[in-house]
């Protein structure tokens, strides 16, 4: 098939999630790389000359409308990964409209979609890239307990301080954490590694916790763009690239996580604080135990959970609908 990428536009983990995709979908397609700020014209004359199939964006926002709308009078199949949902359904709903096929990493962000009409509305969660994440010796600063990556959002914040101030834990944070924790700065049990990490050294954090904390955005933060409070019953795809790691996580129970890996066989789950500070006591005695669940979580990814499975699957349905 001859696919057009076309760029995010966004910065970060999306330039690595857009490498992992092009390297991918160019094993097995033709694939061809588009800024939109080339312009128009640019789109017109690639277009042109690569006869493309099918167009693929990530998050959408940034892409003008007037080059979606092209592609299609080209009889190019539009397709958009919704990477971001549900915390930006108020611009999403409208968006998914545009494009031939929406994909989005929540099911209860599908369900609206489906509701309101779109025809080739499906599920598609974000996979692992497992050169990347895998597992590795490392060195003791990547060493820990718990270790937790992400922002911190406000229940983050006070589970690490309820840690701190209840446990003997040594706990490693990564992201912007300096100012939430500052009067914690000074605690020996505490190590704060501020600011975005490169996937591959955020791999070396989830190789060096015995405990890798997980838990998913709110749904309802002031930040976020979620009107309709929709709240998202998805695993986040943290999930994927700490098992495939072969690292061990207690993760934030949603309504999805039995459709991905079988609880306390491959992953372990938590409801509360009071069951998450005793599955962590139970488990950081529990070394066999957590190695086992590990492995077992790490073949799963393995089988079913990379981006190779999830463009496979893409581009089957894409495939199967427009023959």
């Amino acid at each position: 098939m001859k696919i057009l990428f076309i760029t995010s536009g966004y910065k970060g983990i999306y330039d690595y999630f857009e490498a992992w995709i092009i390297d991918e979908l160019s094993k097995k397609h033709e694939v061809k790389f588009f800024h939109f700020n080339d312009g128009y014209s640019n789109l017109q004359s690639l277009t042109s000359e690569f006869n493309p199939e099918m167009a693929l964006t990530l998050v959408g926002f940034k892409l003008p409308i007037q080059m979606v709308q092209y592609l299609k009078k080209q009889q190019v199949k539009t397709a958009v990964w919704f990477t971001e949902d549900p915390y930006f359904m108020d611009r999403t709903q409208v968006l998914s409209q545009y494009f031939d096929f929406a994909f989005t990493i929540d099911s209860a962000a599908l369900e609206y979609y489906k509701n309101n009409g779109h025809l080739h509305a499906y599920q598609l969660p974000l996979g692992t890239e497992p050169q990347v994440f895998k597992p590795k010796l490392v060195e003791a600063k990547y060493r820990s307990d718990i270790c937790l990556v992400g922002f911190p959002y406000p229940d983050r914040i006070q589970l690490i301080q309820s840690l701190l101030q209840n446990t003997a834990h040594n706990i490693n944070v990564v992201g912007k954490w300096s100012n939430p924790l500052s009067r914690f700065r000074t605690n020996p049990k505490l190590m704060i590694h501020e600011g975005w990490m490169d996937p591959s050294v955020v791999a070396n954090f989830y190789n060096g916790a015995k405990i890798v904390l997980n838990t998913h955005r709110p749904f309802n933060l002031k930040h976020n763009q979620n009107r309709l409070g929709i709240n998202g019953k998805s695993i986040n795809n943290r999930t994927f690239d700490v098992a495939a790691c072969g690292s061990f996580q207690l993760i934030q129970f949603k309504e999805d996580l039995p459709n991905h890996f079988i609880e306390n066989e491959e992953i372990v789950s938590f409801k509360n604080n009071e069951e998450l500070f005793q599955k962590i006591d139970y488990y950081l005695k529990s070394e066999k135990e957590r190695q086992w669940i590990s492995d077992n979580a790490r073949n799963r990814v393995l089988k079913e959970h990379t981006f190779e499975h999830r463009l496979e699957k893409m581009l089957e349905l894409i495939k199967d609908l427009t023959k």
